[in-house]
């Protein structure tokens, strides 16, 4: 069988001209040598395998929106992959659709549409018409939990070098007048939250974790990135640091161990050694430092007991 995959490679059988390809196409996925996507397109295993969570989800947004309408939007989750903005919760076996209408939306395959009475001028991403990045990350903040919302939000307002796709920092200004213009019934508050929240000092969506906690618990924000400098004269630059309390609050994530592409070089002992020499650095400069991993910063109560066992000052009785 000829391979008619294009460069994202999909193979769509309406792009095929000869009923006897189409026919070997069909044979493929019966025999589990294609994966189907959608309804008439699919992809080979050994493509799909090389794929990402992040982007098997893209390529099946892209494999599902064959048949948007001309003033449909992908939305939701869906534009939120495409603008390469990080999920908390994974991403879903449906693609996510809106466009202006009266009346209610439908389930069409694996493609689910919304309508709104709020228009949206849009953009195109990847060839994709998309919601605007002010308006999916309002989406997200009013329709996911607070976590979802401040990792995507960071995430815009902090703007993205990334060869897949540049993005410029989303002005604060235009996240809050986004969420001010949502009905209160459609999540209003929430999202009028993440968007005050929104901090382009976080770094990573382990950081943008720790904050919607810290919210969650009543706690005041700490300052971002604030540098120190060790007995050896090197700059440090922390997660979370209240200066009130001096105390000092990191994310420690797994990934700087583990992930080859963050080591820049080193061996996992080696980063698990410069990492242990940064921390008795800055400790030996601060009143207190915790440090908090996914689980952790997930669950606001631990996140709490972790604080308090590190010596953090919580409001009231223990500052009488």
């Amino acid at each position: 069988m000829n391979d008619f995959a294009d460069d994202r490679g999909l193979i769509r059988l309406r792009g095929i001209a000869t009923p006897s390809d189409r026919s070997a196409t069909i044979d493929a996925a019966r025999r589990s040598t294609l994966i189907r996507l959608a309804r008439g397109v699919y992809i080979h295993y050994e493509a799909w395998d090389q794929l990402d969570p992040d982007a098997r989800y893209r390529a099946l947004v892209h494999a599902a929106s064959g048949g948007l309408a001309s003033d449909e939007l992908l939305c939701g989750p869906s534009a939120l992959a495409l603008w390469r903005l990080p999920t908390i919760d994974g991403w879903p076996s449906t693609v996510h659709s809106v466009r202006p209408s009266r009346g209610g939306g439908r389930h069409s395959g694996g493609l689910i549409r919304h309508v709104t009475s709020r228009p949206d001028p849009g953009e195109h991403i990847d060839g994709l018409p998309v919601t605007s990045l002010a308006r999916t990350v309002s989406d997200v903040s009013a329709t996911r939990s607070l976590a979802a919302g401040l990792m995507a939000a960071d995430a815009a307002v902090r703007g993205s070098s990334a060869r897949a796709l540049l993005r410029a920092p989303l002005d604060q200004d235009l996240l809050l007048q986004e969420a001010e213009r949502r009905p209160v019934r459609h999540g209003r508050t929430r999202a009028l939250t993440v968007a005050q929240l929104a901090d382009a000092r976080a770094e990573s969506p382990g950081e943008s974790l720790l904050r919607a906690s810290i919210h969650l618990l009543g706690l005041p924000q700490p300052e971002l990135q604030w540098e120190f400098r060790g007995d050896s004269g090197r700059r440090y630059f922390v997660d979370c640091y209240w200066p009130d309390q001096d105390f000092v609050l990191e994310f420690d994530g797994r990934a700087k161990y583990l992930d080859p592409a963050l080591r820049g070089g080193r061996t996992a002992e080696e980063v698990l050694v410069a990492e242990k020499e940064r921390e008795d650095e800055i400790r030996a400069r601060v009143r207190g430092m915790a440090r908090a991993g996914w689980a952790v910063a997930l669950a606001p109560m631990r996140l709490a007991a972790r604080l308090r066992a590190a010596g953090f000052l919580f409001p009231g009785r223990e500052r009488r």
